[in-house]
């Protein structure tokens, strides 16, 4: 946004989500207060993992992982949001949940 543009603007108030290093590696609180967990994971004997680069298609992968798993059934896939299907392990975002189970 251009400094003459920001005459006008106004702070909505959302709240910055909080951070800190988990060895050296800047991530969100809530997901450095469980960082044992995530890293003494225990994968079930049924569990899948999808792993990607950053920005590789990571979502194209989970629905085509979703499409093969439902038989190419795309209703079934549409039964709720990508990150409520795939939770993501390493990261925990208070309004998005995690893959912790509760």
């Amino acid at each position: 946004m251009a400094l003459h543009d920001m005459e006008d603007f106004t702070f909505d108030g959302t709240k910055r989500l909080s951070v800190n290093y988990v060895k050296g590696i800047l991530q969100p609180t809530d997901t450095c207060d469980i960082w044992d967990k995530i890293w003494n994971f225990q994968a079930k004997p049924d569990d899948l993992l999808i792993s990607t680069y950053p920005k590789a298609g990571t979502t194209w992968t989970q629905e085509i992982v979703e499409l093969i798993q439902n038989e190419g059934d795309v209703e079934k896939s549409k039964r709720a949001p990508t990150h409520q299907r795939f939770p993501f392990l390493e990261m925990k975002i208070p309004s998005l949940g995690s893959g912790e189970y509760k």
